[in-house]
């Protein structure tokens, strides 16, 4: 549950909640110091808060005990940022509940269809589909999104905008409805939302939980149209009425509309990165890999949905069966740890180290990993890429894809899953792998990007770049207030 002191409650014409944060405190020598956080959702509401219309609260749970100082000494304040900003703090082991156990391991799983891939009973719980089995990782989650779903009311006026952001608080509309019911409430997806049979895995409770705090919600955003009619199908199974050509779905307490918000990439950003000494520098070290062979090049977490072993599997049979290729590619990839308290995670990546260890074995010369964050590095990466591997198993978006291609400078082609958000954007001219667990398939599909004419890569990645210019984070969020606030206003008007 929540702890610590009471926050300022100022209300705000918009509330955006998150589980992480712009900003955290850390001790230093001289004190409390607020240090910027990163991540694809914080960076996205970054960007777009400041230049929202009206007064802008955002929120975000922390178990840092430095933050609840800083809460107390009213250090969150002024701090420049173009918007507010309030932790709501919560012991770290109810933190660790809601966030690992029953946010990654249950409901991440469920909607990126990772049951098949991953082991069950690593920590020992055998009771259902990770812990989520054994109800006190659910317990917990409910805690945090209750607790959020207050302090979020808290800082409401009757004209506020809630907006929910990403898996963490599937469930937090609905508390947020059971204190102001005409409050008017939106939640986005950023993750994947596989098919129906997909979260069938999940516990019934669970299950039921997550359509009907998601179904509280006046808008539900998704990244692209798969996920969002995958949601429609699995609430009509469900028993709702589903209206698929209008996206609205009709429930005991009122309607929902379902509809699209796909996550841009920042170009400001990009270009702020390209300009940097750091940045020209890594780009010369790639190139000078390259020593006449083409680059294909990686840059991913280390998240099973990422597909990363399977990559390393198809890459390697590859080489196996087109010899003349060893001295005709060279693959780099950027690795990130990812969520390496999870045991799953530290699983995974394990694997994924025999794998290249097997790679570098078998074809001494031909693989090149960094396995530390290096945002720059990285973008150093993508302006140079020959071909670029993007072959998750499920994304919801998948940023990387296209920012390497608005990055690159060698009209590079890109080895796309059928089954990320980005696809709906670029595969029009994307190599496009229907199914991303299929090696052999992907196999066959970076031997075609490799050998794609230059004429025709330009053609395609001009293609793909074109409708990567008309959105920015700002537009991105203006678009899920602007319809909230349609639903606001014709509520207040009848």
């Amino acid at each position: 549950m929540a702890v610590g002191p009471a926050q300022e409650t100022r209300t705000a014409d918009v509330v955006l909640v998150s589980d992480r944060g712009p900003v955290t405190f850390r001790s230093t020598p001289s004190g409390l110091a607020p240090e910027r956080r990163t991540g694809s959702v914080t960076a996205l509401l970054d960007r777009a808060a400041p230049v929202i219309d009206g007064d802008v609260c955002w929120l975000a749970p922390s178990a840092s005990d430095e933050d609840r100082r800083a809460t107390r000494d009213g250090r969150f304040a002024g701090l420049g940022l173009g918007y507010g900003f309030r932790p709501v703090p919560f012991r770290a082991a109810d933190y660790r509940r809601y966030y690992e156990d029953a946010g990654v391991r249950g409901l991440w799983y469920a909607l990126h269809d990772l049951w098949a891939d991953l082991p069950h009973g690593l920590d020992g719980a055998d009771a259902g589909p990770g812990p989520l089995g054994d109800g006190a990782a659910l317990r917990s989650y409910q805690q945090v999104n209750r607790a959020v779903a207050a302090a979020a009311a808290a800082r409401c006026h009757p004209r506020t905008v809630v907006c929910f952001q990403d898996y963490q608080f599937a469930t937090a509309p609905g508390f947020l409805r059971s204190r102001l019911p005409t409050q008017t409430v939106g939640f986005f997806l950023h993750a994947a939302f596989a098919a129906p049979s997909a979260l069938a895995a999940l516990p019934g409770a669970a299950r039921g939980l997550l359509l009907r705090g998601m179904l509280a919600a006046d808008v539900l955003g998704f990244q692209c149209a798969r996920w969002a009619d995958s949601f429609l199908r699995f609430a009509e199974e469900a028993g709702h009425e589903v209206d698929p050509a209008d996206g609205t779905v009709r429930h005991a307490g009122g309607r929902t509309l379902v509809r699209r918000y796909p996550a841009p990439p920042d170009q400001a950003y990009l270009s702020g990165v390209f300009g940097t000494p750091e940045a020209d520098r890594w780009s010369g070290v790639f190139r000078g890999m390259r020593d006449g062979a083409r680059l294909l090049v990686r840059v991913d977490r280390l998240d099973p949905a990422k597909n990363v072993l399977r990559g390393f599997e198809a890459f390697a049979l590859l080489l196996a069966e087109r010899p003349e290729l060893r001295h005709r590619v060279r693959f780099v990839c950027c690795l990130t740890p990812s969520r390496p308290t999870v045991p799953e995670y530290a699983w995974y990546a394990a694997r994924v180290r025999e794998a290249v260890a097997d790679i570098q074995r078998d074809f001494p010369g031909v693989l090149t990993v960094h396995w530390d964050e290096d945002r720059v590095r990285a973008m150093g990466a993508l302006r140079e890429y020959d071909v670029l591997l993007v072959n998750s198993v499920h994304d919801g978006m998948n940023l990387v894809a296209q920012e390497g291609v608005l990055a690159n400078r060698r009209d590079g082609a890109v080895v796309l899953s059928a089954r990320t958000g980005s696809a709906e954007r670029l595969g029009a001219g994307a190599v496009v792998i229907d199914d991303p667990r299929d090696v052999r398939a992907t196999a066959s599909a970076l031997a075609q990007a490799l050998a794609m004419p230059r004429d025709e890569r330009a053609a395609r990645a001009l293609r793909m770049r074109a409708p990567l210019l008309e959105s920015s984070p700002e537009s991105w969020l203006r678009a899920q207030l602007t319809d909230l606030a349609e639903v606001r206003d014709n509520r207040h008007s009848h």
